[in-house]
Parts: structure tokens; sequence; C-alpha cells
């Protein structure tokens, strides 16, 4: 088939698997890495408490709920919806957890641990400040039940591929570990039975962060702040404040890896914090002053330690199976936390040459007379929307739309204006894309009904030898359940066409 991604990948690959290349890692360096364990400087401190209430009946709250009910806690655990519509979660609940429906408990309560989807504007929080009780993320209690080194990852985008990555290179070295927190496990209901020479791999929101307090990962990251979120958050620099908050909560010791080509995390640096920088870029030129920093140059992956010496730990990022600049930023990062906690470069290398991409991240969907679909649902922003269509050659179709966050699309328009063959739109933000996409010149701008019809017409736009993508550059909340849910519904439109194809 004739290839529509740079570099020379095709969909999907059909080379036969890499050798493993043979990295210039000098053998005495191998498992050379400073120890990154912290004090915990607040430990126990939730926990000295008696009387807590835990807001939100989903899963980090069920979790959180029943981690304090095994330490004998006082739990009520409440929801807004009826106590009729919670059956299923009273089925997983502690027997000591006192479950309410209807309403957010707080009378008579101490700590108030609450739930990721609450505004921090929410006024019931305002009102548990007024009557003295503290409000703290699930992720505060996980942090003091846990005798385990964390790993603390946020970002805006590419946070749960870091994350991912950076487990699977704690396995390729044996490490004790598990990978939780937003990725889709609470942290909760996994970090009590961890050793404390186990590592937490913990993937962090911004709903999450901005109600932590005492949580001190060993290592952290912000993989980069673009605009997001501004529907929860009340402005962009709230926002970013709340990523940051992670650097903020090592109080200086610990391992901060650091994006330099991020222009406001790398500004957040300037001063020096205290902990040890490592930086990672896919440009070596963004770090070549520094004197510890993971980078790439010329499609091979490189790092400079303590000593100085640079050395190369992966020949060549074609023989993985990721692509795209976005990716060799988040195999950088990956790299430069698993190192932080001492995992060998060879464990490193060994992970990334067999790490297989995630579900919906610009994942390869099928072929049919010449066109490649590809799904990059996860593109809930125009920042990480933009991040994907950047890998491929013009002429492209995107189909694009969703809930309407607030963000702002010039940047956005005006590249699918120039780049882009055709774009169809659906879901509530439509008519605002649709605007700014004439504005910023685009001329074949099409609506859709629902998923199916959106691939039909776009399949229909497109020229034999290019792609259409999933690229929504929105959340999805209008019409799906998830970014994973409209993924597979965009995979079984795409499987339906091109079964029903001559």
């Amino acid at each position: 088939m004739t290839s529509s991604v740079r570099p020379t990948r095709s969909w999907p690959s059909s080379r036969d698997a890499p050798a493993t290349p043979k990295p210039m890692i000098p053998s005495s360096r191998v498992l050379t890495a400073r120890s990154t364990r912290v004090n915990k400087t607040m430990a126990e401190q939730w926990l000295s408490f008696q009387k807590f209430a835990v807001w939100g009946a989903g899963v980090s709250g069920v979790a959180a709920a029943n981690l304090l009910a095994r330490r004998g806690k006082d739990v009520i655990l409440s929801d807004i919806k009826p106590l009729d519509a919670l059956a299923e979660v009273q089925e997983r609940l502690h027997p000591k957890v006192t479950l309410v429906g209807g309403e957010n408990v707080l009378e008579g309560r101490e700590v108030i641990v609450v739930s990721p989807g609450m505004k921090p504007s929410h006024p019931d929080f305002t009102r548990a400040r007024e009557l003295g009780a503290h409000v703290i993320s699930e992720v505060e209690l996980a942090w003091e039940a846990s005798k385990a080194r964390w790993i603390g990852i946020t970002g805006t985008d590419g946070k749960t591929t870091t994350t991912s990555l950076v487990g699977q290179m704690l396995q390729q070295a044996d490490v004790e570990h598990v990978v939780a927190g937003n990725i889709g496990l609470p942290l909760c209901a996994v970090v009590e039975e961890l050793s404390e020479d186990a590592v937490v791999v913990a993937e962090l929101s911004a709903f999450q962060l901005w109600s932590c307090h005492n949580l001190q990962p060993a290592a952290a990251t912000v993989t980069n702040v673009a605009a997001d979120h501004l529907d929860y958050f009340e402005s962009f620099g709230e926002y970013a404040d709340a990523k940051l908050r992670i650097f903020e909560l090592q109080k200086g010791q610990g391992v901060a890896v650091v994006p330099m080509r991020d222009r406001l995390v790398r500004r957040w640096f300037k001063e020096p914090k205290g902990q040890r920088m490592v930086g990672f870029s896919n440009r070596p030129d963004d770090v070549s002053e520094l004197d510890e920093a993971v980078w790439f140059e010329d499609d091979q992956g490189w790092a400079r330690e303590e000593d100085g010496v640079d050395l190369c730990w992966l020949e060549s990022f074609e023989d993985t199976e990721l692509f795209g600049a976005h990716n060799q930023l988040n195999l950088a990062c990956a790299a430069a936390l698993a190192r932080s906690v001492g995992v060998s470069w060879e464990h490193i290398t060994e992970a990334a040459l067999s790490f297989e991409p995630l579900a919906h991240r610009m994942e390869y969907v099928g072929e049919g007379n010449e066109v490649a679909f590809v799904d990059d649902s996860k593109a809930t922003n125009a920042h990480a929307s933009l991040a994907g269509m950047q890998n491929l050659d013009a002429g492209f179709v995107v189909i694009a739309g969703g809930v309407d966050k607030g963000l702002d699309l010039k940047g956005w328009a005006k590249y699918v204006a120039r780049e882009a063959g055709a774009v169809v739109l659906l879901g509530e933000i439509a008519e605002r894309m649709e605007e700014a996409l004439k504005e910023a010149g685009a001329t074949k701008v099409h609506r859709a009904a629902s998923m199916e019809d959106a691939v039909e017409q776009a399949f229909k736009l497109a020229r034999p030898g290019s792609t259409v993508v999933l690229s929504p550059a929105c959340s999805s909340f209008d019409m799906f359940e998830s970014y994973a849910q409209r993924g597979r519904v965009f995979q079984a439109a795409v499987e339906a066409l091109i079964s029903s194809l001559p």
C-alpha cells in the first residue's frame, strides 16, 4: 500500500521483527543510578484522623473508602446519585463503610476525600473548609498507606503512554511495581501490599493533583502543559498550576524529569528547586547545556548521566513499534524516569523494543481501496490532535468534534485548513469548529450525524493513498461514554465499511 505516514513507516509495520540493537553502553555504568528514595515528611497525617467522608462512588471513591475501613476509620461514602442507583456500589464496599445517596455528606467529618470529577470551584468545598474539614485526593491516602517509592507522571498529552512505558521498563528489569492512578486502576486498591523496594508508577491528572498536599514522588514529570479542561478549571493558569504542583510536592527532593521543548515547564525550573533535574527532548540542542538528559538525535536514543559522558541506548527509533516525534518524547521521558529508580539501560532498551502501542493513540485500524484508517480517539484536545496529525502526509481527511471545553481552536484550525484534504465534524462543538476552520481558509468542511456517517463521508472524500484519521480534539461525553468507546465505535464503523467494499 502507499504510505501516508512520515517518516517511512507504513500502516501497519510490515517489516520483519528487528534484531536487538547493540547500544553503546559502557558495561560499568549499566546499574548505576543515584538513590531516589525520599523521606515522607508528613507521613500518616491524614490517617491519624478518624472520621472521613468520601465524595463520589466511582472506582477511586470505593477504593478510598475500603482502604479507610480496613484501617478502622469511621467512613461515609456518599454520592449525589440516589441510593437505589448505587446497589452495585454497595456490593463492592467493605461492610464497615456507610453508603449514602442523594448528597455529599459533610457534617461531623474531619477529612473529605474528593472525587476527581468535582471542580475545585464546587460550593461544597467552601462549605467543608468553613466547617474545618480537610479536602484531599484519593492519591493522598494511597501515598500515606504505601511503603514503596513513587514515580508521578502528569501532563496534558502523552502521560498514559509514558506511564505504560515506565511500567514495561520496570517489568523488564523484574522490579516489583504497580501501574495505577488515572490510567484506570485506583491507587488505594493496590499500594498497601507493596514492599519498600517496590515502585508505584502513578499516572496523575490535574483533577487529582489540585487536592494533593503530602504526596512526595521520588521521581516526577510533567510531560507538557497545553490548554485543556477549561470547563473544569477557572483559567489556564489554574490548570497549569495543578499540573506543576507535582514538582512542588517533591519539596526539593528526588528527581524532576523536565520536558525541554515545553516553555512553560522549562521556565518553572529556571531557578534551582533542589531536585536533581534531568531534561528530555527529541532535539539535541535543547539539552546540550544540561548535566543530565535523555534525548533523540538522528533517530537514535542518547543519554548523559552524572559523569558527563554521552551514551547511545537505542540505535534506531524505527526498531520500536512507536512512531512520531511525540512518541520519541514519551520514550525519552519514560527512559529518564525508569533510569532514576535504577533500571539499567539494557532493560530500558529491551522494553522500548518490545512495547506495544496503546489502543486509540494513532492506532492503525485497516485499509480499503488504498485509504488507511487511523484511530486517535485519545486526542481529546487540540494540542494532542496536532501531535498526531503532524505525523501524516498532507491530504489526510480528519474526523473531529465532541464536547466543547472552551479551548482555543485557532492553531488547530489553521493547521487542518493547510494540511488536511477535508474535514468531517460531529458532536456539540461542530458549529464552532466549522466557523474556526472556514475562518482559517478550509473549504471542504462537512457535518455528520453519527460516527458511522462520519466514516462513510470521510472515505468518499479521501484520495487513494491518503489517510482518514479520527482526531477529535475534544472529549467524547456528548455522544460516547469515553474516548475508548468512541474509538471502538469508529473501528467498528471502519471494519463494516471495509467489509462492504467490492
